[in-house]
């Protein structure tokens, strides 16, 4: 069976690394994940932390994450990096992992 000329036999990813509240971060993002024809485009984003430390999106030190459609980070300018460090912002909010910080301060005491 023949792909389509528009599909690439692997996707491509752009790797960045960065810090979020002291924990390394890699991210990769692939603009183009799937792209079967006109509109319809996947995009897919990882995000890794250095030695596997939980997150608040993960407890394993892993997320990965599909969007569907050309113009899913646009409101984060196109930039995969803006959108990771705004979703572990925003899940940090969370009752779950405030405990999970105050009980690992704690532990940090002793």
């Amino acid at each position: 069976m023949e792909r389509p000329n528009d599909l690439p036999e692997q996707p491509e990813y752009q790797t960045y690394r960065t810090e979020w509240q002291g924990i390394g971060l890699e991210i990769r993002h692939c603009s183009r994940w799937l792209c079967s024809s006109g509109e319809l485009i996947t995009q897919h984003v990882e995000v890794r932390s250095a030695g596997k430390v939980p997150l608040p999106i993960t407890d394993t030190g892993y997320r990965s994450h599909f969007m569907h459609g050309a113009e899913a980070l646009l409101e984060f300018d196109d930039d995969p990096v803006g959108f990771m460090v705004w979703w572990l912002d925003e899940a940090a909010k969370s009752k779950e992992w405030k405990q999970k910080v105050e009980a690992d301060r704690q532990f940090e005491l002793f």
